[in-house]
């Protein structure tokens, strides 16, 4: 055991009895008047000793003969790591492929959750949480099955799924497609509470959802509504399940297909609390990603115009970045946008980190929207897509600096599977990006930073930024697959810290370029931080 869990240990051992004898007894751990909020404070102490920079480990799931797409990744406080993933077969894990309540089912895309202890020399359980072959996109955000970890370490799973619904549920399902959330319990994958949250398919788009749990051990549900193709009208129904109030407005329908945003509540036994509607004026609105900062919901993604109080807009009625901060009644109470003023040059979103209360975007742009504050400038002409690095202020919403990565003469892939990541040890940001597809370097970096070329298809780049100024400080190049042919390649998905350095990284591998959206393996690995490039 580590000196560090040994001082806890010690501590725990002396402060407990002091805290059994508080008089209150409430069960809310964010609240500093409570016995509850003592015991989750030692917990979670007791609970950050576990981490080890130095382990290492690999698995590789699938057989290569169907599909699996990765999601989130989540490093949990007690060292293991949390996996989610859509398989188009069953997973073999520790000898079997079955799963710890429910297993793969009609051999179709299946959501699955994974869960690897701290020294990643096992699987501790896996789980198929319900069929989701209902068209799920072919690069997919991470929040397609969102994880989230409550203050006692239970983790929280939510998702869109059809098929059979589960027994055994709070809320049953009975729609085609429905929200599928859960509690489950670290250890051994016992699910806590479960149920389906309904809504007529016809008034909601399949993606664009996501989920977070506050400090408050409240689950935090986004979803993307959408009016008819017809004659628009309000929603003022919401999502249907156990004790969820109907929302306090309506959404704004002035448009047919138009999509705006719905947020609900979940409590921590898994009963509604309250729901509600983000309205937008604009054709599209897309709430991408939901994090939560103390009892602020952070939300951000795309839209096409302003939300009502908060103008800014660069273009109403083209697409472009927003984010924004809304409180515990859940309405904003600030909100940014970003992105060029440019008719016809659009600017969006893909990818987010939030680490060490700071906030990254990274998405792509077709034009120019400088900053003082922007030291890599636009490459090539109006027209010309580049990757472009967002810093925005946590509360303010205003950009704190704005910078660009791309090519004078070619455009950057329309396509980020790989996304940004937060290395604490070296306090510096790493993006994992595509480079362009012909293998030509970028444009306008400065002389001395880059290093490696690419000579196969696939080719990939790594950049390391400084988070305060976005600044770049290297840019590597390598191969993503082995030969001319693009055969024998992989690409990271997604990367997340799990202490001092040692990164958690999930790399989708596949045997050709020509099957990569069929064809493909998962892997899961982690390496000493000494060894990270």
């Amino acid at each position: 055991m580590h000196k560090i869990s040994r001082q806890v240990l010690i501590f725990v051992f002396f402060l407990f009895p002091l805290v059994n004898q508080c008089k209150l007894n409430l069960n809310n751990p964010s609240d500093p008047t409570s016995k509850a909020f003592f015991e989750t404070f030692l917990w979670r102490l007791y609970l950050d000793s576990f981490c080890d920079p130095n382990v290492r480990g690999n698995f590789i799931l699938g057989s290569g003969n169907a599909l699996i797409l990765p999601m989130s990744i989540k490093v949990l406080r007690s060292g293991n790591t949390v996996v989610s993933l859509v398989s188009g077969e069953p997973i073999v894990w520790n000898g079997n492929s079955l799963g710890t309540n429910n297993n793969h089912t009609n051999s179709v895309l299946n959501g699955v959750v994974i869960v690897i202890d701290k020294s990643f020399s096992k699987i501790l359980w896996l789980d198929y949480i319900g069929e989701m072959s209902y068209g799920v996109d072919d690069w997919p955000q991470p929040e397609t099955i969102s994880i989230a970890e409550y203050s006692n370490g239970d983790i929280g799973i939510f998702s869109l799924v059809n098929g059979s619904g589960r027994s055994n549920t709070l809320n049953n399902k009975s729609v085609t497609n429905a929200f599928f959330a859960a509690r489950y319990k670290q250890s051994d994958g016992s699910v806590l509470w479960q149920g389906y949250l309904n809504k007529d398919n016809t008034r909601f788009r399949f993606n664009n959802y996501g989920m977070t749990i506050n400090d408050f051990d409240q689950m935090i549900i986004t979803y993307n509504t959408l009016t008819e193709n017809t004659t628009p009208t309000q929603d003022a129904i919401g999502l249907s399940y156990f004790a969820l109030p109907a929302p306090n407005i309506t959404t704004n329908a002035t448009f047919a297909s138009q999509s705006e945003i719905g947020i609900a509540v979940i409590n921590p036994d898994g009963s509604g609390s309250k729901q509600s509607f983000l309205p937008n004026p604009g054709l599209t609105t897309e709430p991408l990603f939901v994090k939560s900062a103390g009892d602020k919901i952070l939300l951000a993604g795309n839209t096409t115009n302003n939300f009502p109080s908060f103008s800014g807009h660069p273009l109403p009625d083209e697409s472009r970045v927003f984010y924004g901060v809304a409180n515990s009644s859940l309405s904003f109470e600030t909100t940014g946008y970003y992105g060029t003023n440019e008719s016809t040059q659009e600017t969006k979103l893909q990818n987010l980190h939030f680490a060490a209360n700071q906030l990254f975007f990274v998405g792509r742009s077709f034009a120019n929207q400088s900053l003082s504050s922007t030291i890599h400038p636009f490459q090539g002409t109006s027209g010309r897509r580049n990757y472009i690095f967002i810093k925005p202020d946590l509360y303010s919403a205003n950009a704190l600096w704005i910078q660009y990565l791309g090519s004078s003469s070619y455009n950057v892939p329309e396509i980020l599977p790989g996304g940004l990541v937060y290395n604490s040890l070296k306090n510096q940001m790493i993006g994992n990006l595509l480079a362009v597809d012909n293998g030509n370097g970028f444009t306008g970096i400065p002389d001395g930073i880059s290093s490696g070329s690419i000579q196969y298809p696939l080719g990939q780049t790594r950049l390391k930024f400084d988070p305060s100024s976005g600044q770049f400080l290297t840019i590597q190049y390598y191969n993503g697959t082995n030969d001319l042919s693009g055969n024998d390649g992989g690409f990271v998905a997604s990367q997340v810290e799990a202490c001092s350095g040692r990164m958690v990284t999930l790399r989708s591998l596949f045997a050709t370029v020509a099957t990569v959206s069929s064809n493909r393996r998962l892997e899961i690995t982690t390496r000493p931080a000494s060894e990270e490039p």
